[in-house]
């Protein structure tokens, strides 16, 4: 092996010669499983990779419940800020977690299989970002007691994303509980139909409590949950919402489209109306989906320009889904040639139309 002067004299650098803030720095461009790796190539760099800088978050973690234990042991600690795990999180692994990283401030939990598997009650109260995504059916109506402002006092951001419908109920009965919540993002596996009277005394509190509302999100299977918003005049109680993104549920509300949006006009804030994805293959066989959801579009449009001059700034409508995106601008957007061309034909001079897709920030 060539000795270290050597190695200088050929323009070589050898990598244990660099301080540790170099290392540090390396090691910050790696992502979590590299970060373990590197740990085990020397004693030096296992207390190199352990560095609490490298650790303020971590998104992704151990499939093992096992290996997460050990894993939260080894390298989380106070200056953890945010937290990812899927499928494994635990309720011992959790509070571990809350013992050993007091600092921490945002947790997202994806792919729960069981509700026995975690008791979420447990969570860290300092949280100020909260995010589930794909949960099973959960039986227990008390399992959704951690949404709370006495759990959770500091929480401002919720997103809750591909629960079972079936759950839609509990979930809306915690919400008033969060008074101040400044984004809210709510999305369900599959559409349901629920009566008003079924709705309107739990969607009631949702829409008079949370005032505080900066940016609200509602995702498929919501189309129910934002009707009764706006009829139980959720605009005249969120004073301060300025984002508005409607997913996925238009084409289940044509003929209906403008007594959705006309309301939104009182919004006092609102800027960004976004309805970046309505979705094609739900339209069915046998229909003329170019028409439908031209005129979908149209609809949304007619409803808009019927809001206060310059109200809006930026109107984004999302024919089709793809993962191109197109600069944020106030526009109409479709991937589809034809489409577009009969947008630009037929829609007010007013609004810019762009072929591209959108996806979300």
């Amino acid at each position: 092996m060539a000795s270290s002067s050597s190695a200088h004299d050929n323009g070589y650098f050898p990598v244990d010669e660099l301080p540790d803030v170099v290392l540090v720095n390396v090691f910050s461009f790696f992502n979590v499983k590299q970060k373990c790796r590197v740990a085990g190539v020397s004693r030096r760099w296992n207390a190199i990779a352990k560095d609490p800088r490298l650790w303020k978050i971590v998104d992704d973690t151990p499939k093992e419940s096992e290996g997460l234990f050990a894993f939260i042991r080894a390298y989380c600690g106070n200056s953890l800020i945010s937290f990812k795990s899927s499928g494994h999180m635990t309720t011992p692994a959790l509070k571990l977690i809350r013992r050993m990283c007091p600092g921490i401030q945002e947790f997202t939990l994806c792919d729960l299989t069981s509700e026995k598997q975690i008791n979420l009650c447990i969570l860290p109260s300092q949280l100020t970002s909260l995010t589930l995504i794909s949960f099973p059916y959960i039986r227990n109506s008390a399992w959704w007691d951690f949404l709370s402002s006495d759990r959770m006092p500091c929480l401002r951001r919720l997103c809750l994303r591909d629960f079972m419908v079936s759950n839609q109920h509990d979930v809306l009965q915690q919400l008033p509980q969060l008074p101040m919540l400044t984004h809210l993002s709510l999305g369900f596996e599959k559409h349901h139909l629920q009566s008003s009277s079924e709705f309107d005394a739990i969607v009631a509190p949702v829409a008079t409590n949370l005032q505080n509302l900066e940016v609200l999100r509602l995702g498929y299977g919501t189309e129910f949950v934002f009707h009764r918003l706006v009829q139980n005049n959720f605009c005249n109680n969120m004073p301060k919402l300025r984002r508005l993104d409607l997913y996925y549920f238009f084409d289940q509300i044509c003929g209906e489209i403008p007594e959705y949006l006309s309301p939104l006009a009182s919004l006092p804030l609102l800027e960004y109306l976004d309805i970046p994805r309505i979705q094609w293959t739900s339209l069915g066989y046998g229909v003329d989906k170019v028409e439908v959801i031209l005129e979908i579009a149209k609809d949304i449009v007619d409803a808009v320009m019927t809001f206060p001059v310059g109200k809006l700034k930026q109107l984004l409508i999302g024919l089709e889904a793809d993962p191109e995106a197109i600069p944020k601008a106030e526009c109409v957007i479709t991937s589809n040639e034809a489409i577009l061309v009969e947008l630009r034909r037929r829609l007010p001079a007013g609004i810019s139309i762009k072929k591209g897709t959108y996806t979300e920030e």
